[in-house]
């Protein structure tokens, strides 16, 4: 038995010796760090903050540069112009995605249903209801739930604001999605079964965390481990039926008359080709893909603002000047333009996923003299200094200062080319990401909702000293890069702030 692994070792050493050592020699790809013989730079890739890595190797490499793990390439995209040219403008030929061997051994699901994170992409979203008209339709559910959180920071001060945040995160996008009132008014929460789901898929996608999707061809070999088989049958039984059970009682509409994601997909089933196996996952994906980021960005926002109180004063004035006493709306949008503006400049400043999903080379193109072969993964680099941190597109680029945005008379700017009107944490060419609309729409009620409610300050421990967490103090959770636990402060800026909220929740 021990003879036989060593053979097997043996032969995938030789294997992947060969393949590295061939590929090297005939490829014409973008240079970058040297590596070791089969190994390539395995060995340099941190298990955390893979973003801050690629982007220390930007300053020499430049904007696009390779990498390799076990013979396998990975193309890093470092500036807005050469994202925008290789995702956007040769979008024909770099909107796969990668095979995801490992995530498909978790799931024992392939296509759609195998990576919630990688087809949560998929264009055929936005005809279930994504494209910017129609998440309109959700906007009186997301009013009604920005009140909620601001009741529930208001009466509940001393349960952590993380939980606040969590709450209302993945009661947006439960509802639009399967339907019914409120988390808030639901006992036990309904995402928290399926939050490690979100987060083990998170992780499985990350090039660094698998050697069988840089060495394809060990899958067999993996499959037959019995005691990781029983493991992943057991774990994908439980997410899928927990996935049936919400995509069985939801309901068709929200309290508005919203028609929900499901009911979408149910009376579309058909017409586009899915089982309801297929629409299952597809809503499993969405409500995951947009709970955790969702919650990521709501404690960068409020990192933001405590750490910039003239920000904060700044769209607080505004929200004074345009909605007085009562709480804003979505009618007020255009006369709010600093809030859409912290929105743009939050997602710039720190981005709560720094590396946008891998797209991987349908077939080989050519790119400023270079060759990208069929196979190669692409990177898309959204944290690096060619990008969010361009110091010719975003002056001072690590100051957080939504102004940037906004001309002498404090309206929004034309955004500059390729960047996606300022918004390119939601990606790239056929793969960007359908909840856009949804997400900032989600991020401009409960900005606004906030910053008109509340004063935010830092906590102060016994001597009085105010406990405060850095601008750079990260944690790393897979793809999504979020802010260590820190306390807030929150102080009522309205008489009767409560009986404002109730009155907004009814109407």
């Amino acid at each position: 038995m021990l003879l036989l692994a060593a053979s097997l070792l043996a032969l995938v050493v030789v294997l992947a010796a060969v393949r590295d050592g061939i590929r090297k020699r005939t490829s014409r790809l973008p240079p970058g760090p040297p590596g070791l013989p089969l190994l390539g730079n395995i060995l340099q890739i941190p298990s955390q903050f893979l973003a801050y890595k690629l982007h220390d190797w930007s300053k020499q490499y430049g904007p696009i540069y390779t990498f390799w793990m076990m013979g396998q390439p990975f193309v890093v995209l470092n500036s807005i112009k050469v994202a925008a040219d290789v995702l956007d403008r040769k979008s024909d030929v770099t909107s796969d995605k990668p095979p995801m061997i490992k995530m498909a051994c978790e799931t024992e699901v392939d296509s759609c249903q195998v990576r919630p994170f990688a087809d949560v992409g998929d264009g055929r979203l936005y005809a279930y209801g994504f494209n910017i008209r129609s998440t309109m339709r959700f906007t009186p559910m997301q009013e009604n739930e920005a009140a909620h959180l601001a009741l529930g920071l208001l009466r509940h001060p001393d349960k952590p604001f993380n939980e606040h945040m969590h709450r209302f995160a993945a009661s947006i996008i439960f509802r639009s999605t399967y339907g019914g009132d409120t988390i808030a008014h639901m006992g036990p929460d309904p995402s928290k079964k399926i939050e490690d789901l979100t987060l083990r898929l998170m992780a499985a996608s990350l090039p660094q965390n698998s050697v069988v999707d840089t060495l394809p061809f060990l899958k067999p070999l993996i499959e037959n481990v019995k005691w990781l088989r029983k493991q992943a049958d057991d774990w994908y039984n439980e997410v899928c039926e927990e996935g049936n059970r919400l995509y069985d009682a939801a309901i068709p509409a929200d309290h508005w008359d919203a028609t929900t994601t499901v009911h979408d997909l149910n009376i579309n089933l058909e017409k586009y080709g899915m089982t309801k196996h297929d629409a299952m996952w597809m809503t499993l994906a969405l409500f995951m893909a947009g709970q955790e980021t969702s919650h990521t960005v709501l404690r960068i926002f409020a990192l933001a603002m405590l750490n910039n109180p003239a920000v904060m004063r700044a769209a607080q004035e505004q929200l004074d000047a345009v909605c007085g006493r009562r709480p804003p709306t979505f009618a007020d949008r255009e006369r709010l333009p600093y809030i859409d503006a912290i929105i743009k400049e939050m997602l710039r400043w720190r981005p709560p996923v720094p590396l946008s999903l891998l797209r991987m080379a349908s077939e080989d193109f050519e790119y400023q003299g270079y060759t990208i072969p069929k196979g190669t993964t692409l990177i898309d680099n959204i944290w690096c200094v060619g990008q969010t941190r361009d110091a010719s597109v975003y002056h001072n680029p690590d100051a957080f200062d939504p102004s940037r945005f906004l001309d002498a008379s404090g309206n929004l700017l034309p955004s500059p080319p390729d960047t996606r009107s300022d918004l390119l944490g939601f990606g790239h060419g056929r793969r960007v990401c359908p909840g856009k609309d949804f997400a900032v729409n989600g991020m401009f009620i409960s900005f606004a909702y906030l910053l008109w409610a509340f004063q935010f300050e830092w906590p102060v421990d016994e001597s009085g000293k105010q406990v405060i967490c850095g601008v750079d103090e990260m944690e790393s959770h897979a793809l999504v890069a979020t802010p260590r636990p820190f306390g807030v402060v929150l102080k009522s800026r309205h008489e009767s702030l409560e009986e404002h909220l109730r009155a907004a929740m009814k109407e």
